[in-house]
């Protein structure tokens, strides 16, 4: 037999998060320095229209270089708290037995109907949870459940990776009601919350199918021929776990009541941040509360229970690290005064346009500033009240407006590397970040004609 070279899996999230870091310091000496003014309004921090200026040049020095790493950090926390809490939350189920024993009757199901019946059943259920949720950093602990799922359906790590986290980024992009971007988007444009909805829900339905359409034709590739698999040769022992001997196994009654438990966390989470607009910390709050409650309905104990927490949040350590260390880059462009001056430039590259080609530059636009402002609410915040009123001379209509900035910011998540999430992604999925652009360049160009395609029909119907 012919033996398999193992591979690396690819430059080390942190390696390449401080090299941004170092770019946009040196590039603090460089770039010619402006900014906007701000005011507060309604408890937000909007900047005014037209107001940018030049200022004096606040290059980063040394120290201030690596101050802006506790600082991202501390700008970050909650992100990361939230993130090490569900990891906590995930590894105490794991511990009961119920999960593993979960996924087993899954696998054991797939034996009868069929592995892509599985597959298109977990895209939908990340699909849903991005498109509703909006959620994508809380993921992560998920994300090596269902690569491992994947190897034990025949798969490889791409389709365990894309079949979660870029399913649930995608929804995310999409969303109807996505607090982060539609939702700040909506209040700074002086939008009814979440209207306009119809055509953003057919969006999610049509991207999301195109998507899954894509995966699973990868996925019976690989299925069908390991060695046409992208990452084929490169190492996920680490990620395999043999479910064979628990498809056959009985789940004890307080197994059957923990997994009942993690769905009804999931509910009240879900029922939260639809109905109470619940944020992060309500979040962490509820999933801490369902790792405890599960813990000790499966029989954990309390020493066990709150030990498992504990292990699994040290295992979401490097993804919340990740996390903190994207949003230090941030800090280190907020200080190197760039932030306001390059979206200065884009926002005076988009006059002169017709209403579709003005939409379309909006969408670009988003797309680039996504690699300096990762975060959507924070982008929204910086560049919304620049869009706004462009898009009021330009003819467009604000609802097309927020549209385009909701798409730019969405599909950039999934391919800049200065996305702290993506690069954790990839880490715990063991995809090697140029491998995955190599799966994911030619359904972004499909992706990205369906977007500019309905942003002509947001211009043609004067979408309010």
């Amino acid at each position: 037999m012919e033996k398999v070279k193992k591979k690396s899996s690819g430059m080390n999230p942190f390696v390449i998060l401080f090299l941004v870091m170092l770019v946009c310091a040196a590039a603090s000496y460089f770039i010619s320095p402006g900014a906007f003014e701000r005011i507060e309004e309604n408890g937000r921090t909007m900047v005014v229209e037209g107001s940018f200026h030049k200022v004096e040049r606040t290059p980063v020095s040394i120290g201030n270089f690596f101050l802006a790493i506790p600082q991202g950090l501390v700008g970050a926390a909650i992100i990361m708290f939230l993130v090490m809490l569900v990891g906590g939350f995930v590894q105490v189920y794991l511990d009961t037995g119920a999960l593993d024993k979960g996924i087993a009757k899954i696998l054991r199901a797939s034996d009868k109907f069929g592995s892509p019946i599985v597959l298109v059943i977990i895209m939908l259920l990340f699909s849903l949870i991005g498109g509703f949720l909006g959620w994508a950093e809380q993921i992560i602990p998920f994300v090596p459940i269902i690569v491992s799922i994947c190897l034990a359906l025949g798969y490889d790590t791409v389709v365990g990776m894309a079949s979660s986290a870029f399913v649930c980024m995608m929804g995310f992009a999409v969303s109807p009601t996505n607090v982060y971007t539609v939702g700040i988007s909506h209040e700074i444009a002086q939008l009814p919350m979440f209207s306009g909805m119809w055509l953003r829900l057919i969006a999610l339905v049509v991207i999301e199918t195109v998507i899954m359409i894509y995966i699973l034709v990868y996925a019976a590739r690989v299925k069908k021929n390991p060695a046409k698999s992208i990452v084929y040769g490169i190492d996920n022992s680490s990620l395999k776990r043999d479910y064979s001997a628990l498809k056959d196994s009985k789940m004890t009654n307080n197994q059957i009541l923990a997994l009942l438990i993690f769905g009804i966390t999931f509910v009240v989470a879900i029922f939260g941040v639809l109905h109470y607009s619940w944020e992060m910390e309500q979040l962490s709050a509820v999933f801490l509360a369902g790792g405890l409650l599960g813990g000790l309905v499966g029989r954990l104990g309390v020493n066990g229970t709150t030990g498992s927490i504990v292990k699994g949040a040290k295992g979401a350590v490097d993804g919340a690290l990740v996390i903190g260390l994207a949003r230090a880059i941030q800090v280190v462009m907020t200080q190197g005064g760039l932030i306001d001056p390059i979206i200065h430039f884009f926002s005076q590259s988009l006059g002169g346009f017709s209403p579709w080609l003005a939409a379309i530059g909006i969408f670009v636009v988003t797309l680039l500033a996504d690699g300096l402002i990762p975060s959507g609410s924070g982008k929204a915040i910086a560049i919304m009240p620049i869009i706004i009123p462009l898009a009021d001379m330009l003819g467009i209509t604000r609802q097309t407006a927020t549209l385009a900035y909701q798409f730019g910011d969405g599909f950039a998540n999934m391919y800049w590397f200065t996305n702290g999430t993506l690069l954790i992604f990839l880490a715990v999925s063991k995809v090697p970040l140029r491998k995955w652009y190599k799966f994911l360049w030619p359904l972004q160009i499909v992706l990205t004609v369906i977007a500019i395609a309905f942003l002509g029909i947001a211009i043609a119907t004067n979408y309010q």
